[in-house]
């Protein structure tokens, strides 16, 4: 692999906005910035962060990962997954390969991100990590020059495995736990506030459960 980029879209407006009903807007910034830090942590474990960028609107999301020592992609304002990722590809000088990862993965670890990056070294065109409901993408590894319609709307994951499939791709699906949980709605939250891990993400579900 020549030349891979590890892309982060970050929404701005209304973060986790799903999980009003058990969060303040304070505390779901807080989170955030948890568990953004935490997925770049898992980057700098895998020894990317160099090649890592955020793509934001926000100012201080941008701000957030340089400090982290990540790069920092500017958008106009929020246009979606797509959008951010295409933007992303264009500003990184279109690589021959790119990981786009969410910013809301409590469990990561930098190892699973060498795995994913082992199995498409493997000989697979495009590798995949979906939700745990199987409905998301939780980590998408493909080359931008293969032809691949991005669909990050509803069911994303069969989205990009179908249109993965009539470009002809090889295409690999990976488990791996850390990835596939995601915090999306309320039960996701209570979950994460009754694991026995203690990530910076988790900490603070518990005591925000309290």
């Amino acid at each position: 692999m020549t030349s891979l980029v590890v892309l982060i879209p970050v929404k701005a407006s209304g973060p986790k906005s799903r999980l009003s009903e058990v969060l303040s807007l304070k505390e779901r910034l807080e989170l955030g910035a948890l568990l953004l830090g935490g997925v770049l942590k898992a980057v700098e474990q895998a020894g990317l962060i160099k090649v890592t960028h955020v793509v934001s609107s926000d100012k201080s999301i941008l701000e957030f990962a340089m400090e982290h020592g990540a790069g920092a992609i500017p958008e106009p304002r929020d246009a979606g997954v797509d959008s951010a990722v295409i933007r992303g590809i264009r500003r990184a000088g279109f690589p021959d390969s790119v990981l786009v990862l969410p910013s809301d993965l409590p469990f990561i670890r930098g190892m699973e991100i060498r795995r994913l990056l082992a199995l498409k070294s493997a000989g697979f065109d495009m590798v995949l990590v979906p939700s745990s409901a199987f409905d998301g993408t939780n980590a998408l590894l493909f080359r931008p020059r293969s032809g691949l319609t991005l669909s990050y709307d509803d069911n994303s994951f069969w989205n990009h495995l179908k249109g993965g499939a009539r470009k002809g791709l090889s295409i690999g699906v990976s488990s791996e736990r850390g990835l596939m949980f995601d915090i999306d709605s309320p039960d996701d939250f209570r979950f994460l506030a009754h694991s026995r891990a203690e990530a910076g993400p988790v900490v603070f579900a518990r005591r925000a459960g309290r």
